[in-house]
């Protein structure tokens, strides 16, 4: 055996072995650097948001007083739904810094007796005005629907982000229909009950190819045409998959698209000791 040639070809080894290293290295620093950047941001999201929030609470209350002593019914209508749209935003933020605790095992997500047909009714305040989803949307229920243990502030952003997709991808003429249900679960052997919530539009609808991309992140099937980052059924499947749920989307181009959605209605052993007081 040559001598030489085993100890270069050890030495190339070495070489190669060294380069992946410092490769290593340079992927793990740019990870930390990442997960770093991720964790200020996440932390100034949960901290740093309910500072003005709070201030424009403040000075739309302020703000308030004052028209209502001119009597200015229209600019106070405008501040109250102002008012309301901070409210929104500061119950977000109390949220995110829930789901912070969830994700950082030392919390869970609360549930506690939701009206549910309430919640979608104060789901409506909160979609846009050029929308008119007072006129659009009709809420019908089947049978008496009782109180969901849930995430209040999961539902109610579920269905703001559902019905905004379904009123913003039909003709501004047609309808949405949503359909409230208490049905036993019929999937296993557990005696329980479940809540199922059907958004119907009448709008252009979705390709069978494009169902099984629309929960992915950042999918846009409009190109671009509607203002949105492609989220929106993302967020909905992922706090579907928090509470528990299931999701299903059914469409026909040129016939509309139904979303389906099921949710425990009452706690199972995943939701023990969370309920809040």
């Amino acid at each position: 055996m040559d001598i030489r040639t085993a100890d270069d070809k050890r030495a190339a080894i070495e070489a190669l072995l060294n380069e992946a290293r410092i490769e290593a290295n340079l992927l793990r620093m740019r990870i930390e650097r990442y997960r770093s950047v991720i964790a200020s941001t996440r932390l100034i999201m949960g901290h740093e948001l309910k500072r003005p929030t709070t201030a424009i609470c403040g000075y739309l209350d302020l703000a308030r007083e004052d028209v209502e002593k001119a009597n200015l019914p229209e600019a106070l209508a405008c501040i109250d739904k102002a008012r309301a749209e901070a409210d929104l935003l500061a119950e977000l933020n109390a949220f995110y810094l829930e789901l912070l605790h969830v994700d950082g095992a030392s919390g869970d997500a609360h549930v506690v007796p939701v009206d549910v047909v309430k919640t979608i009714d104060e789901a409506l305040e909160h979609l846009p005005e050029e929308l008119r989803p007072r006129a659009r949307v009709s809420v019908s229920t089947v049978g008496d629907i009782p109180k969901a243990m849930i995430n209040r502030n999961a539902l109610k952003l579920i269905v703001i982000n559902l019905l905004e997709n379904a009123l913003n991808y039909s003709e501004d003429h047609t309808p949405v229909r949503v359909e409230v249900e208490a049905a036993p679960d019929k999937r296993g052997a557990a005696d329980t009950d479940l809540l199922k919530i059907r958004v119907s539009d009448e709008g252009e609808g979705i390709a069978a190819d494009d169902i099984k991309r629309v929960f992915q992140p950042f999918v846009r099937l409009d190109g671009g045409k509607i203002d949105g980052a492609g989220l929106g059924l993302t967020l909905v499947r992922s706090l579907v998959d928090m509470c528990g749920g299931d999701i299903s989307i059914r469409s026909k181009q040129n016939q509309g698209t139904t979303v389906n959605v099921t949710l425990p209605l009452s706690i199972d052993d995943r939701w023990a000791g969370v309920v809040s007081p």
